[in-house]
């Protein structure tokens, strides 16, 4: 499929207004790096700090209430969803280039699955070469319909990467080129990075992260149209763009979508409506 990108104009939908935002940076409960984000059913949101082995719930104002330790070997955690099929959740270690399960019945059953484990990871190297590791997985998403398991590549190549539901085989990867409609006015496309992505079973597409580019992708798939949209946040009473936008999630009704950044003190949990 060629895919048409475009700037969201006013007559443009979906749209999206933000709604509010709340700081997240909470240095006593190890939230110092915010990566990843997921509505949940055991908190409001779960997240990740990129600099701690903990799977963070936080409650809707920010709040973290629960820490689900991954054990020593979950270094530089990048992405989290709630797998509400299988009562797990998934997170992405990009520095170990894996996915780690956490039974969310019992946390203490904890499973690491590297992707040059999985069957199809032959294929994968062919395709990006042996530099595989480098600029590697920083998010994750479960599509609510289907259950399958998407995580996705920063960059050189951008790409998606179905796994399996039982985490033993990559299934299929796409390389999210300039031809697929991820374009950037502000950054070179080899500097364009991907640093989150949700399903949206409502609209039938896909909202992708940019962390350089500041902005969120979404791919409606029924349209072949690729939306962009540029990230502001309040600051002193005047908008400026959102810094290291790194973790998106959707509402379960999709009616918000949910963005969290990673700036220090400044980090931020976002609120947007789409109309």
């Amino acid at each position: 499929m060629l895919w048409c990108t475009t700037d969201v104009a006013a007559q443009d939908v979906p749209k999206l207004v933000l709604e509010g935002q709340i700081s997240v940076y909470d240095r006593s409960e190890k939230l110092t790096e915010p990566s990843g984000l997921s509505v949940g059913t055991r908190a409001a949101f779960w997240t990740v700090s990129d600099d701690h082995p903990f799977i963070l719930g936080l409650d809707s104002n920010g709040v973290v209430i629960l820490k689900i330790p991954v054990g020593k070997g979950g270094k530089d955690l990048e992405g989290v969803i709630e797998d509400q099929i299988n009562e797990r959740l998934l997170a992405v270690s990009e520095r170990n280039t894996e996915i780690i399960s956490v039974d969310i019945n019992d946390p203490s059953k904890v499973t690491r699955h590297p992707l040059n484990e999985m069957a199809g990871f032959s294929d994968l190297v062919s395709e990006i070469g042996s530099d595989w590791q480098k600029n590697g997985l920083e998010g994750i998403a479960v599509d609510p319909k289907t259950g399958k398991i998407y995580v996705v590549k920063e960059r050189r190549p951008r790409m998606i990467i179905e796994v399996s539901a039982d985490l033993s085989a990559i299934r299929s990867t796409e390389v999210l080129s300039r031809e697929a409609g991820l374009i950037s006015p502000t950054e070179k496309d080899r500097d364009l990075d991907i640093s989150g992505i949700a399903f949206d079973p409502v609209r039938a597409g896909q909202w992708i992260l940019s962390d350089t580019g500041s902005a969120v992708f979404f791919r409606s798939f029924s349209e072949g149209v690729v939306y962009r949209y540029r990230l502001v946040r309040m600051y002193d009473g005047e908008w400026e763009p959102l810094s290291n936008p790194e973790g998106i999630a959707l509402s379960s009704d999709g009616n918000e979508l949910f963005i969290i950044s990673d700036d220090g003190k400044g980090s931020l949990l976002l609120r947007y409506g789409i109309e």
